[in-house]
């Protein structure tokens, strides 16, 4: 018996043997051939395809390319919430088992998924799975949380939550790992946005950069989506703050944007890890870095190239560093061209050159528009030239 199938088991006792076959049954396609790319562009291969049983937005790789993936419950949940995904056979197995992942409303969320956003797997090979809550739950039961695991014995090692840092209104959204000054930062999408900041010694959070031009989305700007102006749950056109983010290899700086805001922004990290410095001084720091694609996830690969999805083409973008008139910015070009294969390029990872990404067609639950249903969601990737040794991504 594998290890996945032991830790099941080990879970739900003698009957899970009678489960296993259905846990089983939950598939995703296995990997297909690779989509037709140009010449000069890297050929676009789908690691795993799922339907509507699991509606994908988070994932995370490690080194020895083990996938793990995530489904956000805010408005549809998955039968699963954190998967790892039989390569060989498509299998979505439930992280860290299946008792995390059957949601009790009225249980304490400290040993359960309640609305897992983001994965990350750090330089160390650890897996640090987002848990945003619910907007309806009880934050004192089930208060967001992050939790770092050892994926090899699929066992938490230590869980995160955050006090009063954050409050309902607040959305975090995804996170990066910086193990070099041994901090977390995660992204906060809803209300004023901003960088919630984690010391990973002790779990002590504060909320930075709330409230600052960087961090909110410029209201003159939109989400265009076939030629529409894509609006939320509610019919009102669709708005939300600090999104992507992403640590430079030199773990120096802190990239990050507004979703529905084409404008970049970087930090430097020892401005942003000091809670002595006074929010005004803080956002002095915050460098501007111009107007590119508009990206849901980011990632910077370890010579400094910052990728993204570029949700409006339906492709994925590179950015590289470059300057502009004496200020420091980028080139963007187009590093696939999705038409056809993708359409809403999200959260990436990267490890041995591959780079992965999460086709979350997230736009297909959330706006209100009328997009055509794909039915389909799925994992892709693409061959990077080989990264700096001695860096990592993030």
């Amino acid at each position: 018996m594998d290890a996945a199938r032991r830790r099941v088991v080990a879970t739900l006792g003698v009957s899970a043997l009678a489960a296993l076959g259905r846990l089983r049954a939950v598939r995703a396609a296995p990997p297909a051939a690779s989509a037709s790319a140009s010449a000069s562009a890297p050929a676009l291969e789908t690691v795993a395809t799922f339907r509507d049983q699991f509606r994908l937005a988070g994932i995370g790789v490690t080194r020895t390319g083990r996938v793990f993936a995530a489904a956000p419950s805010a408005l549809k949940r998955s039968r699963f919430s954190v998967v790892e995904v039989d390569l060989r056979s498509g299998a979505l197995l439930p992280f860290p088992d299946a008792y995390w992942n059957a949601y009790k409303p009225h249980k304490p969320g400290d040993r359960q998924w309640v609305c897992v956003q983001a994965l990350w797997v750090d330089e160390r090979d650890r897996l640090w799975v987002l848990d945003s809550s619910l907007p309806g739950a009880d934050r004192r039961l089930q208060p967001p949380k992050l939790i770092q695991f050892d994926i090899d014995k699929a066992a938490p090692v230590r869980p995160y939550t955050f006090g009063n840092a954050i409050t309902p209104a607040d959305a975090p959204n995804d996170v990066r790992i910086d193990l070099q000054h041994g901090y977390a930062y995660i992204s906060i999408a809803g209300n004023r946005g901003g960088v919630l900041v984690v010391r990973l010694s002790d779990g002590l959070a504060r909320l930075a950069l709330a409230g600052d031009r960087s961090a909110m989305a410029d209201p003159s700007q939109h989400l265009v989506l076939d030629g529409r102006v894509a609006r939320g749950p509610d019919g009102k056109t669709f708005t939300m703050q600090t999104n992507g983010i992403a640590l430079s290899p030199q773990r120096d700086w802190l990239y990050y944007r507004a979703l529905t805001d084409h404008h970049y922004w970087r930090v430097p990290t020892d401005a942003l890890i000091d809670a002595t410095l006074p929010a005004t001084v803080l956002s002095q720091q915050v460098q501007s870095l111009g107007d590119y694609a508009l990206a849901a996830g980011l990632l910077m690969g370890a010579d400094g190239t910052l990728y993204g999805g570029d949700l409006e083409h339906r492709s994925v973008i590179a950015l590289t560093p470059a300057d502009r008139n004496g200020q420091p910015g980028f080139t963007q070009r187009t590093l696939v061209d999705g038409a056809g294969h993708i359409t809403w390029a999200d959260s990436f990872a990267l490890q041995n050159n591959d780079l992965y990404f999460a086709d979350s067609n997230w736009h297909e639950l959330n706006a209100l528009n009328g997009y055509p249903r794909k039915d389909r969601v799925s994992i892709f990737r693409i061959k990077l030239p080989p990264q700096p040794v001695g860096l990592f991504a993030g």
